[in-house]
């Protein structure tokens, strides 16, 4: 040893002055960071995760009063209600149920009872994104912003706060499906492809399947270049294996949603998503569009173009089509709802920014990660998903999927897909956060940051190109209402949004340009930068969701205030026979009719067709000019009561009931059919649209001709004595004692749907059962006194819930089996 080595050795005993500083290490970090997520949702949320209060929005309402009645109906007897009577006359319910066989999403049911749903979705997802970047070898803090930007798009709380949790669990789900995916391909075992199974079978079980559909094209996108690749490099047993885990991972993840998807898919025919429903007062549609919603309807709520700046600028066009004034112009308006929205969509109640500073990143990040395969095929994908939410502004290219990809007539609502693309830019933005951590600051280098500096002078240029925009803007809308001095304010403050907008724009990119100068010249570091980022972001997307309000309300109290019942409601409980009602008039879509009674309206955007065409478009095409009611249709569906909000003079009604306090006037049906009845006539129509045309004329009489879609096997005549009685109902079981002097058709008021109903004359099944009177049905009964029992049994629910069960069943095992195989090397290594 070398006398200078001797000099600085230190001797054992002496001890070293040394710096202390607290670290964290990753795994203590993630736990931090996921205790924050809790903490910050539970503030959040605090009216729904806290309170227990719902948000008071019309399809939390609309939903509560068409199912009141079934759910009732299950408390009492224990039997699930698989068909509801209570509205639109009757309509299947079985395929709605929420998935039987045991997984996930029913775990998340349960912990929601500690919780309101709506946090324990915004945690799932949240914490499913903080995976998916740590998967991705991000640090704990680039995922923990990367999860909080995710969750906080302002587009998912109006999915809540309206009511569309279908939707809002499926967007939720998106980061599970990309993590156990992307694993898949990293890993190409039987435990990852069982758990992407697991994660998109899951998905599916949420029942809103254009998400779906998304989700299959990301998946799609992601997988395309990595199969091509072990062809390319002639890998082909690589590539088998791979196929054939994966095509095995797509069955069972089918399978274990065999319960509701398969239902959905039966149901889907006899819906108005499965036909475009027709309309005698104009022209028939082309065959092409009769299969499923016509495209007008499916591309109203379209992404134009230039509604992609308000991706950037919240209130580019507006905002939403009602919100409460909280501008400065107009003091004496404050609080009041005024129509903000002047872009091109009928109305929305969302707004679609994804925040100024989070688009500046993920632009960052593709630009940075250009020539990484993986982002190539994200980018297209998002750009894929942009030209498809343009829908009528890009009709040319939408057509190609709604003629020819199946299924795809059935969806509407083209810009749905924005939110599919906002989750592929929070991806983005947090590879730009990690590109900017991996960028040379021991000085500036041109070449090292000219990306940035490029980006930021783009974005500042963008902010000039909005505000020349907004010197020339009309702030008016089409069908805009208003005129002369209500037409100036409504544009004032439409105006006044815009540059307000526009100014808090320049300065969140300010306060971003600072914090990267300041990163770029050394004078904070990355976590500082983080931070400063992160805290912009997040604060930009919290500001603009809470632009986003609704009352919240103890649910309970809710329905005990809408759904009061009043004198009309005593007046019609009071009669204990079995019939339906119309309200007429605004009433007719209002859900509050079926909390207590079966009506023939109310809303659901899945009823079914048949209903839709016979009701809604032909309920005003009678014969009877001074009062238009179809009675025709009245009859075949059992109405005895109709509702009106004023007084109506007809021969057909007589008045029963005026309820002063509610204003309404109650009018029994003088023609009012019993809800079983004897024909001995009929003739088949097989076009759609002159059969409807028979039963709005008046020469058609429905209680002694049925207008059949094909002829009856067995003869029929017109009985000289019969009568039929009701002697038990539920929903899923109804029973008469007939008789008949001869053999005749007896026409059921319930509403025809093969899949389900099964009629039994004196408990044998009947194997022909006839559309009637285009949307009813019958069954030819023999002379004599029989017991006819209609029973709503599908087949296909029982079944479907046994392949469901099993296919989890198999996924748990081949999950369990690996997580041990795992374990168990593991054990071995060490």
């Amino acid at each position: 040893m070398s006398k200078s080595a001797k000099k600085h050795r230190k001797h054992p005993a002496a001890k070293t002055p040394s710096k202390k500083s607290f670290t964290l290490s990753f795994g203590r970090q993630d736990a931090l960071f996921i205790g924050i997520i809790f903490l910050f949702l539970l503030m959040l949320l605090k009216p729904l995760a806290i309170d227990h209060l719902s948000p008071q929005g019309v399809d939390v309402i609309g939903g509560i009063g068409k199912t009141h009645q079934i759910s009732e109906y299950a408390k009492k007897t224990g039997e699930r209600a698989l068909w509801n009577p209570y509205i639109f006359s009757g309509m299947p319910v079985y395929h709605r149920i929420s998935a039987r066989a045991f997984s996930v999403d029913n775990l998340l049911a349960w912990l929601s009872r500690l919780f309101h749903i709506v946090f324990i979705y915004y945690f799932f997802g949240a914490i499913g994104f903080y995976i998916l970047l740590r998967y991705l070898k991000m640090t704990p803090l680039l995922s923990f912003f990367g999860a909080l930007l995710f969750i906080l798009m302002p587009h998912y709380k109006s999915l809540y706060l309206v009511g569309h949790l279908a939707k809002f669990k499926a967007l939720m789900l998106l980061p599970w499906i990309f993590l156990t995916f992307r694993y898949f391909l990293d890993r190409r075992t039987l435990l990852s492809a069982a758990l992407f199974a697991l994660a998109f079978g899951t998905q599916i079980r949420s029942e809103h399947y254009q998400i779906v559909f998304y989700s299959g094209l990301m998946v799609f996108a992601l997988g395309v270049y990595p199969f091509i690749k072990d062809i390319l490099e002639k890998k082909y047993s690589r590539f088998a294996k791979s196929f054939g885990l994966l095509a095995a991972a797509l069955i069972l993840a089918i399978a274990m949603s065999a319960q509701p998807l398969f239902l959905a898919k039966e149901y889907l025919p006899y819906s108005k998503r499965g036909k475009t429903t027709i309309d005698v007062n104009k022209p028939k549609q082309a065959a092409k569009e009769n299969s499923g919603v016509s495209i007008k309807y499916a591309t109203q709520w379209s992404t134009a173009p230039s509604e992609i700046f308000t991706w950037f600028l919240p209130r580019f066009y507006g905002g939403m089509s009602q919100e409460n004034y909280d501008g400065s112009r107009y003091a004496q308006l404050k609080g009041r709802p005024i129509p903000a929205y002047w872009g091109n969509m009928p109305f929305t109640q969302s707004y679609e920014y994804m925040g100024a500073l989070m688009l500046f990143l993920a632009l960052l990040g593709m630009i940075a990660y250009r020539k990484k395969s993986e982002m190539v095929s994200l980018m297209l994908f998002a750009v894929f998903l942009i030209l498809l939410s343009f829908g009528r502004h890009f009709q040319s290219f939408y057509s190609l999927f709604y003629y020819y990809v199946p299924f795809f007539n059935k969806f509407r609502a083209p810009m749905m897909s924005v939110t599919v693309t906002y989750f592929v830019f929070v991806l983005f933005a947090a590879y730009g956060l990690q590109a900017l951590s991996k960028m040379k600051t021991e000085e500036i280098r041109w070449q090292d940051h000219k990306q940035v500096v490029y980006l930021m002078a783009g974005f500042f240029a963008l902010g000039i190109i909005f505000w020349f925009l907004g010197m020339n803007a009309s702030f008016t809308k089409a069908g805009d209402p208003y005129k002369g001095q209500t037409l100036e304010i409504v544009r004032n403050i439409r105006a006044e949004y815009f540059n307000k907008d526009l100014l808090r724009y320049f300065i969140i990119i300010l306060l971003a340009s600072a914090a990267l100068f300041g990163y770029l010249k050394r004078k904070i570091n990355f976590t500082v930068l983080v931070f400063i980022l992160g805290l912009i972001a997040v604060g930009d997307l919290l500001q603009v969701q809470g632009r986003v309000r609704k009352p919240f309300t103890n649910i309970k109290h809710l329905e005990r205030q809408y759904f009061a019942q009043n004198n009309t409601d005593r007046f019609l409980e009071s009669d204990h026979s079995i019939y339906r009602i119309l309200p007429i008039g605004k009433m007719f879509s209002d859900n509050r009719w079926a909390y207590y009674h079966q009506t023939i309206g109310g809303y659901t955007p899945i009823k079914m067709y048949t209903i839709e065409e016979l009701v809604e478009k032909n309920i005003y095409n009678g014969w009877d000019k001074k009062l238009p009611l179809n009675w025709n249709v009245l009859k075949i569906l059992d109405v005895k009561y109709v509702i009106a909000s004023q007084k109506i003079n007809s021969p057909f009604l007589t008045p029963v009931y005026a309820d002063p306090s509610g204003k309404l006037f109650t009018y029994r049906f003088n023609q009012a059919l019993p809800r079983a009845y004897f024909v001995g006539k009929y003739r088949v129509i097989t076009d759609e649209y002159q059969r409807i045309r028979i039963i709005n004329s008046k020469a058609f009489d429905p209680d002694k001709e049925a207008v059949l879609e094909r002829a009856p096997k067995q003869k029929i005549q017109t009985p000289d004595s019969s009568f039929t009685k009701l002697t038990s109902f539920t929903p899923n079981k109804i029973t008469y004692h007939v008789y008949t002097d001869k053999q005749a058709l007896l026409v059921l008021s319930e509403v025809w749907y093969p899949p389900g109903w099964k009629i039994f004359i004196d408990g044998n099944r009947v194997r022909n059962i006839y559309k009637t009177d285009h949307a009813v049905q019958s069954v030819v009964v023999p002379a004599g006194a029989h017991k006819i029992e209609m029973r709503f049994e599908p087949d296909s629910y029982f079944k479907d819930i046994k392949i469901a069960s099993f296919s989890v069943g198999i996924l748990y095992l081949i999950i369990l089996w690996g997580l041990v195989g795992m374990f168990k090397n593991k054990r071995l290594k060490v």
